[in-house]
């Protein structure tokens, strides 16, 4: 069924791809070629003789997942009154335990985030490494492995991904997807290879992390405190759609020792994002992300909130990364 729904969705052949090319500009033409290269590689991997990859366990994912949405969401626009002032740069995190209660079953978390965004002509480019190890409260340690590529396009409407995953007792895990919101209908769509073969039903009134990102930093810059949207990121299809809702306080001068020419900067607001599933009822958040969020879209120290414990992470090092020259 999901192989019928793919085929039905993506029936981009290169033909068409090429054919649309003709009377476009130079940046259109890069997205169409984008579009075509997806494509290639999408149906090359539905059709290979690929072996699925065990999901990992349960709890490790959910704790990727959290970490996942907040390195998307909020950590890389600098300027909102223009796509072309996005901040490119690369930063390095170091994940340390929070606070946690007697219900906690992890008991210490260490690990580092690798975290880089390139601006490019038609959209933006998003690279992520991640080294997680839980310890948990029966002395059992497991350790997480997670590399991701993502591509949005700078009007929003399209988002690729590719995501490898692994733990200490678990095979790897690899899926890549595509997704697409279209402006002459209300229904868009996701669709998964590889480990998970799915395809899913998105609102038009969904964002894409860029998206989401400029429209946080423009209600922070017009003063407003609160801020609901549903966001899809390029997690697990049960975890990849949540309706993330953001408190932003008062700007705020950033005291720390950790100064990065280029990257941290004199003030940032403070974020709350609270994260619930897009049919919940309940009050409560899956989980929540506090974050110190500079004027140029830079985290320099964030914590998620699971509830019974928290994960700590504080930026060590970064860049700013020379963007592509588009003229």
């Amino acid at each position: 069924m999901a192989n019928a729904c793919k085929a039905s969705i993506y029936v981009f052949s290169n033909h068409m791809l090429t054919k649309s090319i003709k009377g476009k500009t130079l940046g259109e033409n890069m997205c169409y070629l984008r579009l075509q290269n997806f494509y290639h590689k999408f149906f090359a991997l539905k059709n290979r003789a690929f072996v699925s990859a065990k999901v990992l366990n349960e709890r490790i994912s959910t704790l990727i997942t959290g970490m996942l949405f907040m390195i998307f969401c909020v950590s890389f626009v600098s300027d909102v009154r223009a796509t072309t002032s996005l901040a490119s740069h690369k930063v390095n995190y170091t994940l340390s335990m929070g606070k946690s209660n007697q219900n906690a079953v992890i008991q210490d978390v260490r690990g580092t985030i690798s975290f880089a965004l390139s601006a490019q002509c038609d959209g933006w480019s998003i690279t992520e490494d991640y080294l997680f190890q839980f310890l948990y409260e029966s002395g059992e340690e497991i350790t997480v492995f997670s590399h991701s590529d993502s591509w949005e396009d700078k009007n929003g409407h399209l988002y690729s991904f590719d995501v490898r995953e692994q733990n200490s007792y678990e095979p790897e895990t690899i899926y890549t997807g595509f997704a697409m919101l279209h402006q002459e209908r209300e229904v868009g769509e996701a669709s998964y290879a590889g480990a998970y073969e799915e395809t899913l039903d998105l609102s038009n009134e969904v964002l894409f992390p860029v998206k989401y990102t400029l429209a946080m930093i423009e209600a922070a810059q017009n003063g407003k405190r609160l801020m609901s949207k549903q966001l899809f990121v390029n997690s697990i299809p049960q975890d990849a759609v949540k309706t993330a809702s953001a408190v932003i306080g008062n700007k705020k001068l950033y005291n720390s020792d950790i100064q990065i020419n280029g990257v941290t900067t004199t003030h940032y607001w403070p974020v709350n994002i609270a994260y619930f599933k897009t049919d919940s009822t309940q009050a409560t958040p899956e989980y929540q992300i506090q974050m110190d969020l500079h004027d140029n879209g830079v985290v320099s120290d964030f914590l998620i909130n699971y509830g019974d414990f928290s994960i700590h992470a504080s930026i060590s090092d970064g860049s700013l990364i020379e963007i592509e020259d588009c003229t």
